[in-house]
């Protein structure tokens, strides 16, 4: 099961929260990207474990291509993609207007950057809860969906493997967001705020060309689809035969999906480590001048 969507969503933020200094905004930036962070995971959980059930896979896996369709179709993403665009403005703006020396320009960045950060967590939050009931029905559709699959021939493994890698994917990006947000949240306070913000860049720059690579897979999964349903139209004048056709189609998206976040999860991941060592090797503010 994948937990790696998440990742995509929520690394970026928090690895911008590593850039941030030594005061209050600093404090409750770390700790906003914290519980956005969590709430991805957790999400990203319950959205993995809803296939994990004993009904035939490719009808299952159909009905969350289906879902996903639903959450787009309620503008949310997009309404998110705004937020993270405000974000990546306000901070250049900040870093525009405050050069990193002197010290006191350095901290005044810093603060702006928190202010900006925190900024968008209330962005993705006041989102979230305009849109929570267009995604709940969304959800209700699902289960309605899942719940007209015909029984047996569920997920690779059986419904306990698939959870149990669900679960396993889980604990290990709570970890994640746990040791990110100890080390940033000690950058707040005793580490030099020039070093800790080069150490977010690296974060972001390491991350960044496994992002490029799942949204292209991504992006090819979606494209993939819409030709084959296009295909599903010009064989079949309509019916069952159709039908059956589309919830192929369906299904391939969402295992397409599955294997590209799957595959770009150990990547997103191998920048935790660097990113926490460099910001342990970071000296005590004042030591940079």
């Amino acid at each position: 099961m994948v937990l790696a969507v998440f990742a995509v969503a929520a690394a970026p933020a928090v690895g911008r929260a590593a850039m941030l200094a030594c005061h209050d905004a600093c404090l409750t930036a770390a700790r906003g990207a914290y519980r956005q962070c969590t709430s991805s995971a957790t999400g990203a959980f319950q959205d993995a474990v809803s296939g994990c059930i004993e009904r035939q896979h490719e009808c299952v896996q159909a009905c969350r291509t289906q879902r996903r369709d639903c959450r787009d179709l309620t503008g949310t993403a997009a309404e998110l993609e705004q937020c993270d665009t405000q974000l990546t403005t306000d901070v250049a703006q900040c870093m525009a207007e405050f050069p990193l020396v002197p010290k006191r320009s350095r901290m005044q960045r810093a603060r702006c950057i928190a202010k900006a950060q925190i900024a968008s967590f209330r962005c993705h939050t006041d989102v979230l809860r305009r849109f929570r009931q267009k995604l709940a029905g969304c959800s209700r559709d699902f289960d309605q969906c899942t719940n007209g699959c015909p029984a047996g021939g569920g997920p690779p493994g059986g419904s306990g493997v698939c959870k149990a890698q669900g679960k396993t994917a889980f604990r290990s990006v709570l970890a994640d967001c746990t040791l990110t947000f100890r080390v940033t949240s000690q950058g707040c306070i005793n580490r030099d705020i020039r070093c800790v913000q080069d150490c977010g860049n690296a974060r972001l720059a390491c991350q960044a060309p496994t992002q490029a690579t799942l949204e292209a897979a991504l992006a090819t999964c979606a494209t993939t689809r819409a030709s084959a349903i296009s295909a599903c139209h010009a064989a079949n004048p309509g019916g069952a035969a159709l039908q059956q056709c589309i919830t192929a189609a369906q299904a391939d998206a969402a295992d397409c999906g599955d294997a590209a976040v799957q595959a770009a999860a150990p990547g997103l991941a191998a920048c935790v480590e660097p990113f926490v060592g460099c910001v342990h090797a970071c000296p005590p503010p004042g030591e940079t001048p």
